[in-house]
């Protein structure tokens, strides 16, 4: 005997019915589709909620950085590092090692949006945290990543600055960095140098802030290869850099300089960076009398002395004192003496 049902009272779901010899079978299809489309939507998380081993879920989020690749010390693991972001503004840090590097890491450029699916979660270690950065994912090949259009113009993401006359507070001081806003106005000839025993290549380029003060940035090995073609390229444009975690140096006065930890951004679409870019496309004839000066190449002691730092008498002067300031006057007793 065949058996017909017409509707299955299991509201709001629809279902049909398949009948075969004499024995009714009920596959309820669209309330198991409707279901597993819900598992999905339960699944797809803010940062905020995503815990440590935790697993089947997904998040959306944009690129901050991409940083370069870079070994760990005393092994031969390779990795690379990048900092995401959600729409509620959290991040985290994320780590892609080794062989994956290759597969995974062109995949996720930066600026750009993703729904990420399924990456290790795990805390970082105390002394690598930060107050923003406490856990991070492990991305591997087994972790699914999508790409979603991203209609946003401005990324919603703040920095917090260094004053260019507050620089030579951290300078020499390898424990810390600065992230600097500039326009770059200008790049001196490349070098390639002697550098821990092995060759490097560098150049710097030419930083100005709002107050028309200048500093410069030297950009080492991938950063000229990679960061430093594409400013060279928009030079004419006058790009606006965000240089993050790069060291403060003793160079003819305060200057920066990158390291493996450092990123530098080129024309982000971050609000101050759009700021400045609208302040340097209606000053470029400023920007062409700096350039003509080059004022930049020469000590600047508005930049490099500490506000509140004193001479000193140089009968005080100690040997284990690295930078000191002495008012003086000097001659030579013979023209020709060595120095």
């Amino acid at each position: 005997m065949y058996v017909g049902v017409s509707k299955l009272l299991i509201p709001p779901f629809p279902a049909f019915v398949i009948m075969h010899h004499g024995s009714v079978l009920f596959f309820v299809a669209l309330l198991l589709a409707d279901k597993g489309l819900r598992l999905r939507m339960a699944n797809l998380l803010p940062m905020r909620d995503i815990m440590p081993h935790m697993k089947n879920w997904s998040c959306i989020v944009t690129v901050q950085e991409k940083q370069h690749i870079t070994n760990s010390m005393g092994t031969p693991t390779r990795k690379q590092k990048f900092v995401f972001y959600d729409s509620e503004g959290s991040r985290f840090k994320e780590i892609i090692f080794n062989d994956d590097i290759a597969k995974m890491s062109k995949i996720l450029q930066v600026y750009k949006k993703y729904k990420i699916s399924n990456a290790e979660v795990r805390t970082i270690p105390p002394k690598f945290q930060t107050s923003e950065l406490t856990v991070q994912w492990d991305i591997s090949s087994r972790t699914v990543i999508d790409e979603i259009a991203d209609d946003d113009e401005v990324m919603p993401v703040k920095f917090c600055y260094s004053k260019f006359t507050d620089l030579v507070q951290y300078m020499d001081d390898k424990t810390k960095s600065v992230d600097v806003l500039g326009v770059v106005i200008g790049a001196l000839e490349k070098k390639t140098v002697i550098k821990n025993s092995k060759q490097s290549d560098v150049q710097k380029f030419v930083l100005l802030n709002e107050e028309s003060q200048t500093v410069l940035l030297s950009l080492w090995d991938s950063f000229l290869a990679n960061e430093g073609q594409e400013i060279l390229s928009k030079l004419h444009s006058y790009p606006v850099s965000i240089a993050r975690r790069v060291r403060v140096n003793n160079y003819n006065g305060v200057a920066l300089g990158t390291w493996f930890d450092s990123v530098i951004l080129v024309d982000p679409p971050i609000q101050e960076a759009r700021e400045l870019k609208n302040w340097a496309l209606r000053n470029t004839k400023l920007f062409k009398e700096v350039a003509e000066k080059k004022n930049y190449i020469k000590y600047n002691p508005q930049l490099s002395l500490k506000s509140d730092q004193k001479t000193t008498w140089i009968c005080n002067i100690t040997s284990s004192q690295k930078t000191i300031w002495v008012k003086a006057e000097f001659s030579f007793e013979h023209i020709f003496q060595k120095y």
